[in-house]
């Protein structure tokens, strides 16, 4: 992928991965994901706002015993919420 503005990434042809109830963790800092790239915690504030996970960043997670530094991570992340409505029903 080229560029390091995920905004300008082409994600169409990006991996993606489908998220259990089990893939959303809670710390004293907020939410978070493991990065699928490296493992480290991805907090959701990040990916959104930078598309990296905190070891990409190199900032520690508070309340998680995971080491952030030295981690060398290429992943460039994305959030995605798909949804459907249902159609108003006639009564």
């Amino acid at each position: 992928m080229a560029g390091d503005d995920p905004v300008d990434l082409d994600w169409e042809n990006a991996a993606r991965m489908e998220l259990d109830k089990d893939a959303l963790h809670e710390s004293e800092s907020g939410y978070y994901f493991d990065c699928p790239g490296c493992g480290s915690p991805a907090t959701v504030e990040n990916i959104i706002e930078e598309g990296r996970c905190n070891g990409y960043l190199d900032e520690q997670v508070e309340g998680i015993d995971f080491e952030v530094e030295n981690i060398s991570c290429s992943a460039v992340l994305q959030l995605e919420l798909a949804y459907t409505a249902d159609p108003e029903s006639e009564t």
